[in-house]
């Protein structure tokens, strides 16, 4: 079941509703142009509810699986992406200073909030800075390995170990 664009999260967390399904990927486009391309479905479940001090949050988790670039072998390389989040409702910047230390805001001026866009906001916080395919299933392990074996013997050769010699003398 494709879950909602437009909400009204407020409304949602008074009736402590819980979304789940999928997001389309083509209202991913921020995500789309981060990777190489985005692999099976955007699921997410998002629960709405108000807390202990009456606040509107949303907790959720989303997962996708994209293809990335592996930074050692330039191939495509599978990228399982999984964000867990917690969002409190506010109306203006002037509420920031009201948003629980364990809750992030959620800037909702409107009735109505785009949940697609903070579900692909939290899932490429998620995204990792560099991008390598597990050791062994690389074709530029070789290229590691030779480094590896290349400083060791670079160690011994070191100008610092001639030092050493000297100073035994």
């Amino acid at each position: 079941m494709a879950l909602p664009t437009h909400i009204d999260p407020r409304k949602l967390a008074l009736q402590g509703y819980l979304l789940e399904g999928e997001v389309k990927s083509d209202s991913l486009t921020r995500l789309a142009s981060s990777v190489s391309s985005i692999c099976g479905s955007f699921e997410a479940s998002v629960q709405f509810e108000l807390d202990e001090s009456r606040a509107k949050v949303a907790r959720g988790t989303a997962s996708v699986t994209v293809q990335a670039i592996c930074q050692r072998c330039l191939d495509a390389v599978k990228v399982d992406l999984k964000a867990d989040f917690a969002v409190q409702v506010i109306w203006s910047e002037d509420h920031l200073n009201r948003v629980a230390s364990n809750y992030e805001p959620w800037l909702v001026e409107d009735r109505m909030a785009n949940l697609s866009e903070l579900l692909e906001d939290e899932i490429l916080l998620a995204l990792p800075a560099v991008n390598y395919h597990t050791m062994g299933s690389c074709t530029g392990d070789s290229f590691i390995q030779e480094t590896e074996s290349s400083d060791d013997e670079a160690v011994a050769d070191s100008p610092f170990n001639i030092l050493k010699q000297l100073k035994r003398k």
